[in-house]
């Protein structure tokens, strides 16, 4: 299989904070890996009111105020914080990450989530948005509907969202939801919705958006919990056909490293997507991403043998 050559410029490099002050063991190590991503040259952030239990927004603020090169602050409405932000959530879902396959660990969060939808409504968004934008020093680049289905995207949001935009209140809206609800949840914001944000891993279907859509951010490049470089290593190790095809094609290059494949995911600039979004619990590593992306695109060879690795088996 032959894959659609990478464009030449990389993406935009977004810090995601999702495992901020919740999945990451103490306060200091997740301020530490904000200033790391700071020193990798990260001038974007990408936040939400459900993530740290609620307090992620909040030291992203802190983290922020005062320096100077900031781009954008992203953050969301629509989920309250849930399954995996508390101190009881984290410890279930480090058990049943341990024990459980990545698909039921899944649907559990989904599940936990959809208990704390329905945030929609204007009234709502309103008072979401106020302490946001209190909780991160008045700056909102970036106004993202946080898993929301299309049928919940009425009229009175987006006149709620259009008024937000042209009071100055936030620089954009758009949506952050799930891959296959993206392009409906859009096509029914009356063009107000500019921004998606999606998964955008190489196991994720593409997704075709309308011109009014002048921003597409995706996110999960390794999967979700990387479960897509745990599932292509599978492959590598199940299948000598495609082991071998992954030998020759990364011999010679900086792929042919234990680290490769995970590095070629990085590097592989999803179709149409402007930025990217990293995010890790682990210190030290996001740098290494952050380089990852900016050293892209791997060679034709290499980005041929990790798409023909991503297409299903018959």
């Amino acid at each position: 299989m032959t894959a659609t050559p990478a464009p030449a410029v990389p993406p935009t490099v977004v810090a995601g904070t999702a495992h901020l002050f919740g999945l990451v063991e103490g306060d200091d190590a997740s301020r530490a890996l904000l200033q790391e991503a700071w020193d990798a040259g990260v001038r974007r952030f990408d936040t939400a009111p459900s993530y740290g239990g609620g307090r992620t927004e909040a030291e992203l603020g802190a983290f922020l105020a005062g320096r100077e090169g900031v781009q954008v602050v992203a953050t969301k409405v629509g989920l309250a914080p849930a399954l995996g932000t508390r101190g009881g959530g984290r410890q279930l879902v480090r058990v049943a990450r341990a024990v459980l396959p990545e698909a039921v660990t899944r649907r559990l969060r989904k599940a936990s989530q959809e208990r704390s939808r329905g945030r929609f409504d204007p009234a709502a968004v309103q008072e979401s948005l106020a302490e946001s934008l209190r909780r991160l020093g008045g700056r909102i680049d970036r106004y993202l509907l946080h898993e929301v289905q299309p049928a919940e995207v009425t009229p009175e949001l987006v006149a709620v969202l259009r008024r937000a935009v042209q009071a100055g209140d936030v620089g954009a809206v758009g949506v952050a939801t799930q891959v296959e609800l993206t392009a409906a949840a859009v096509e029914r914001g009356e063009g107000v919705l500019t921004v998606a944000q999606y998964a955008a891993g190489p196991l994720d279907p593409p997704v075709h958006l309308p011109p009014t859509v002048t921003t597409r951010v995706g996110h999960g490049l390794l999967g979700a919990g990387g479960g897509a470089l745990r599932q292509l290593g599978d492959r590598l190790r199940e299948d000598p056909a495609a082991a071998q095809r992954w030998r020759a094609a990364v011999a010679g290059t900086g792929y042919d490293a234990e680290d490769g494949l995970a590095r070629a995911l990085l590097a592989r600039r999803p179709e149409g997507v402007d930025e990217v979004v990293l995010a890790t619990s682990r210190p030290g590593r996001l740098a290494g991403a952050v380089a990852a992306v900016a050293a892209g695109p791997a060679p034709q060879a290499v980005q041929d043998a990790l798409a023909a690795l991503a297409t299903p088996r018959a």
